[in-house]
């Protein structure tokens, strides 16, 4: 996936590109009559702007996409009992106690967790010790934020 520096550059390379040619057409190749330094400019600046509004909607698109693939993915590689308890703790705004989650699905204790460190070592999951029961939110990686 392409990061925002990446596009940035991208963007940055484009506009020097279009200046070296303004210039070249302005300079050595003797521009025709009627054709000044500031329509030139003016030019090299709408081409800029228009690539740089392309590289920008370019770049949102493909994150998106990418991070919703990366979900289905993901999505992919976990358990029936897995997908359960992950489809809870987003379903329960984001962040859910452990002892809670076991209450709503009716699990063992040591079968949750047991699904609850899965999910972990697999990156969907964060767990944060709370009091005597974890605290789990899924991880930014694994919804694509």
């Amino acid at each position: 996936m392409m990061t925002l520096r990446e596009a940035l550059g991208i963007i940055a390379l484009v506009v020097t590109l279009q200046l070296c040619l303004g210039l070249l057409i302005y300079g050595p190749l003797r521009p025709t009559p009627g054709l000044e330094l500031y329509s030139i400019a003016a030019a090299v600046l709408v081409m800029a702007a228009v690539s740089s509004i392309i590289a920008v909607v370019l770049y949102a698109l493909f994150s998106r996409y990418a991070s919703e693939r990366a979900m289905r993915v993901a999505m992919m590689t976990l358990t029936e009992d897995e997908r359960r308890v992950f489809e809870l703790i987003l379903r329960s705004g984001g962040e859910v106690r452990q002892d809670d989650l076991r209450r709503q699905l009716d699990f063992s204790k040591s079968k949750l967790s047991a699904l609850v460190n899965n999910l972990e070592r697999k990156g969907a999951i964060v767990k944060i010790r709370y009091h005597k029961t974890n605290l789990l939110k899924p991880s930014k990686g694994f919804i694509g934020r």
